[in-house]
């Protein structure tokens, strides 16, 4: 029987190898060199690209701290600016407060520029915000229980008035809506009394008060026997501290916060702003709506 042969595959791979090893191996060689070429090539590339992104951060960061400090000088020039206007126009104010109404453009003492609707409850009247128009009068005032305000105000007024009669601290009013006019007459006789400089510390220049809102009002007891700044040591006015926000109302000028709001501490002088506003300042323990809002106040 003859048997069949396999082919010798094996001794034709040796041959194979031995004639072509040294081929093979420039080629092996060759690609691996190639290979760790490529792969150092994409290190360093990776790398420099890192290195670049993280300079052009920098030089990103860089540029836009440059840009906030121009921003941050240029508005600090512009409010040192409205700060000098506004100056000068509450000087030009006092010098000729009747006539003023007619020739200052109430822009140039308003300060922020913002919270400047005098007929929003959310207004802004301070020495460092006047109201626009100087002449300002609300078209809504009705008079209730003794107060001419704002139709806005009137429900929560009576509202608080009721509350307080039925806890048995009944109030009365002794100031509320002042016209312009009104107002020119009030500054001065306390000028005639004080002197400007004086007069600055508790009565508002035309054009500058509240009460020319309609959104302010002047507590007392019902008899009218404390007002002003005895009203403070009464039971009526501790009624008020702990529910005023309640029906929207806030203590305007408190104690301590001269240099804020302007005014030494009036604990008869409410300011209608709304119950949201009112009784987030009391959670938050802000006692002024200069902090509240952020906006400037003090002088004029």
């Amino acid at each position: 029987m003859i048997l069949s042969q396999k082919p010798a595959k094996q001794p034709l791979i040796r041959r194979f190898f031995r004639t072509y090893w040294l081929t093979i191996s420039i080629i092996v060689v060759l690609t691996t060199a190639s290979l760790l070429t490529i792969r150092w090539f994409t290190v360093t590339i990776d790398a420099a690209t890192a290195n670049r992104l993280a300079e052009a951060q920098r030089e990103i960061a860089a540029l836009d701290e440059t840009l906030q400090q121009i921003i941050a000088r240029n508005e600090a020039e512009e409010k040192a600016r409205r700060l000098a206007v506004a100056a000068e126009t509450a000087e030009v104010i006092l010098s000729n407060p009747s006539n003023a109404a007619s020739v200052v453009n109430p822009a140039d003492c308003n300060v922020s520029d913002v919270r400047k609707d005098p007929g929003d409850i959310g207004v802004m009247v301070n020495k460092k915000h006047c109201i626009q128009p100087l002449s300002y009068a609300p078209s809504d005032l009705v008079t209730v229980r003794g107060a001419t305000i704002s139709a806005k105000v009137a429900p929560s007024f009576e509202q608080l008035m009721t509350a307080a009669s039925a806890a048995g601290f009944p109030l009365s009013v002794t100031s509320s809506y002042r016209s312009y006019q009104t107002q020119v007459a009030t500054y001065n006789y306390w000028v005639s009394v004080s002197g400007a400089a004086g007069a600055d510390t508790y009565s508002a220049r035309p054009g500058y008060s509240e009460h020319q809102t309609g959104f302010a009002i002047d507590f007392a007891n019902a008899s009218r026997s404390c007002s002003l700044s005895c009203f403070g040591s009464t039971a009526e006015y501790q009624w008020l501290q702990a529910n005023a926000a309640t029906y929207g109302f806030i203590q305007r000028y408190y104690a301590g916060k001269d240099a804020i709001t302007g005014y030494g501490a009036e604990e008869w002088h409410y300011r209608y702003v709304g119950a949201d506003v009112a009784l987030d300042m009391k959670a938050k323990g802000i006692l002024t709506l200069e902090e509240y809002w952020g906006l400037p106040g003090g002088t004029y």
